[in-house]
């Protein structure tokens, strides 16, 4: 224990008043996870490939859309250490880059009025399983690749991570990025307080049409500036200036809707 003088009354004696000590730095910090080594992607079992990857690309040229049966599964087998370690890699990719959202299906949005959810486990191996469809069936097209076992160590993480970070941009290119915040996202907005949505919308009742679109589809749309602008078919700086007047409008006559409102943008 941390005995301190903080004179919270001149009655008390140093004796009085103790402080714990703070806890050791390394609990204090969040932990941040190493990435496992990649010691061998492949068990060795088939040492020969090349007609195996040919059949399992003409499978795709026959159906791109369909599965491409038992020749890619035996590659899958093949590569197993492979996926393993991607696997073991979620905790260091989650620590480093962050939790990522993707869009709710119908069915899942009953009960619920976020349009999107975070990125799970299981929707991470899928992710790697996608990338590694991908990286074999490049390679299959790419004549002067010699070895299958090289282009997965060169490329297979790599898509991993740029497939992973490209969920921040949302399906629709005209809304802002996602952000850790994104899981309350619903379109068009809906407060989680009915009272708050009542008081939004009497809020911008007053204001002129411009003015209120321009609020509407850049906060409760969460439309970028840009997109916000091309929408409404006006310059950009014309936008903005429409934004700011309407925010300074309902800072004078409703602070509560603008810090509402503003708290959208980290959404």
């Amino acid at each position: 224990m941390l005995t301190l003088p903080l004179d919270l009354d001149p009655t008390l004696t140093v004796e009085d008043v103790r402080v714990q000590d703070e806890p050791a730095l390394e609990i204090a910090l969040p932990q941040v996870f190493d990435q496992p080594r990649l010691t061998t992607v492949r068990r060795g079992k088939m040492p020969y490939l090349g007609a195996l990857v040919a059949k399992v690309f003409r499978a795709h040229q026959a159906n791109p859309t369909g599965g491409l049966g038992t020749d890619y599964q035996a590659l899958v087998n093949e590569f197993q250490p492979l996926m393993a370690w991607a696997e073991a890699s979620w905790d260091f990719l989650l620590t480093t880059e962050g939790c990522r959202f993707i869009q709710r299906h119908s069915e899942l949005k009953l009960g619920v009025r976020g349009d999107y959810r975070v990125v799970t486990y299981k929707d991470y191996s899928r992710l790697s399983h996608g990338v590694f469809r991908r990286c074999v069936l490049d390679f299959a097209r790419e004549p002067q690749a010699v070895s299958l076992d090289a282009w997965l160590r060169g490329r297979f993480w790599a898509g991993v991570l740029h497939t992973y970070r490209a969920l921040e941009n949302p399906p629709d290119p005209r809304q802002r990025a996602l952000t850790a915040y994104s899981y309350l996202r619903c379109v068009p907005y809906e407060f989680l307080n009915a009272f708050h949505q009542d008081r939004v919308a009497d809020a911008l009742e007053p204001l002129d049409d411009t003015e209120r679109r321009t609020i509407g589809t850049y906060f409760l749309h969460f439309y970028t500036e840009p997109a916000t602008a091309a929408w409404l078919g006006m310059p950009i700086e014309a936008c903005r200036e429409c934004l700011r007047q309407g925010l300074v409008r309902l800072l004078l006559h409703d602070r509560l809707v603008y810090c509402l409102l503003r708290q959208i943008e980290r959404y």
